[in-house]
């Protein structure tokens, strides 16, 4: 794989720093904690993974590298495994959510949702009612609500306090396949807002009875909101990454001379600056976007298959750290510069 100026430290990511080894298998869905001090991911092993990509795995000496613009994969340091989540998961995992005080595990595994803790690594709870599978789950700021949005083209809103077995309510509004699902907390409202292959995405306020419906004429494979909550930026089945103004629902900017879609369900992400739109590729590559102007500031290249996951640091403003899962098996940490302690904060 290529290593981009590797001496000098830029602004955005460019030198392979760690990977997760310990999936047998791809891994198909990442996340950072809130904290960013740690990450999760998740494989066809039917595992959940919990990781400290700025440390390295004492056990396992990266072998030596010559140096120059080719790096071996084996020459890249392994990260440092923490914790390895398998009680009631019966399915490869195809997306995960962690709350925001890093204590609670959703993930999704086939048509079920396996609540864990993450202390004592047990299923506290498993949410089932889909009848296809679950591509994506979030959990609410509180931590009481969980969300999947299933292929059964419905999402599901489950009560964390409860003991009931059915969810509390079921949005069936969608067409189509339900791809990604965001719970929001703009101001004084409580949002749900979710993405479907018939190419919608819708917004729900509950409390008010409010559906709003923005059509991108496309099928929908992942969303991302800014951080400032203005901008929303809509991944679509036909090559093109979409920027949408959240209040008026204007398209303000189009992405797609750089990435490879059109197959597969690929991730999208917006660095913590909001500067910038991390989106994986059929071709292998991390493609990575100037948010205003539609340029292409940085392109990632150490898969050999499609890139399907991807996560942005959320505390590193620099635009430093991305890490990107591939079909091929190999999840990489990427950062600024070949010192991994770098970007660690």
């Amino acid at each position: 794989m290529k290593v981009l100026n590797p001496k000098a430290p830029v602004k955005y990511p460019s030198c392979p720093v760690s990977r997760l080894v310990g999936h047998e298998g791809p891994a198909q869905t990442i996340c950072f904690t809130n904290d960013g001090k740690y990450c999760l991911t998740g494989g066809v092993d039917r595992k959940v993974r919990l990781w400290n990509p700025s440390r390295l795995d004492p056990a396992f000496p990266p072998r030596p590298w010559a140096g120059g613009d080719d790096i071996p994969i084996d020459a890249i340091p392994r990260a440092l495994p923490i914790q390895v989540y398998e009680d009631g998961i019966t399915h490869p995992i195809s997306a995960l959510a962690i709350d925001e005080k890093s204590t609670t595990i959703a993930s999704a595994s086939e048509k079920t949702v396996v609540v864990s803790d993450v202390v004592t690594k047990q299923a506290k709870r498993r949410l089932q009612g889909h009848s296809g599978r679950v591509n994506a789950v979030a959990i609410s700021t509180d931590s009481e609500t969980f969300l999947s949005a299933s292929y059964d083209a419905t999402v599901r809103i489950w009560d964390g306090r409860s003991r009931s077995y059915e969810p509390i309510q079921i949005l069936k509004e969608a067409k189509d396949s339900v791809t990604d699902v965001h719970k929001v907390q703009n101001d004084n409202e409580a949002l749900i807002r979710t993405a479907s292959v018939d190419g919608i995405v819708r917004t729900y306020d509950l409390r008010k009875g409010i559906l709003r419906c923005d059509d991108f004429s496309s099928p929908i494979t992942s969303m991302a909101q800014t951080h400032d909550g203005q901008y929303l930026v809509v991944s679509c089945l036909d090559g093109t990454i979409r920027l949408m103004e959240v209040n008026s629902g204007e398209l303000v900017n189009t992405y797609d001379k750089h990435h490879a879609a059109g197959q597969y369900g690929l991730m999208c992400g917006v660095t913590a600056d909001d500067s910038t739109i991390i989106t994986g590729s059929e071709d292998g590559q991390c493609i990575l976007y100037d948010l205003v102007h539609g340029t292409c500031v940085q392109s990632l290249m150490g898969h050999t298959r499609p890139t399907c996951a991807v996560a942005v640091h959320p505390k590193s403003s620099n635009n430093s750290v991305v890490i990107t899962a591939s079909y091929d098996g190999n999840v990489i940490v990427w950062a600024n510069s070949p010192d991994y302690m770098r970007w660690q904060e």
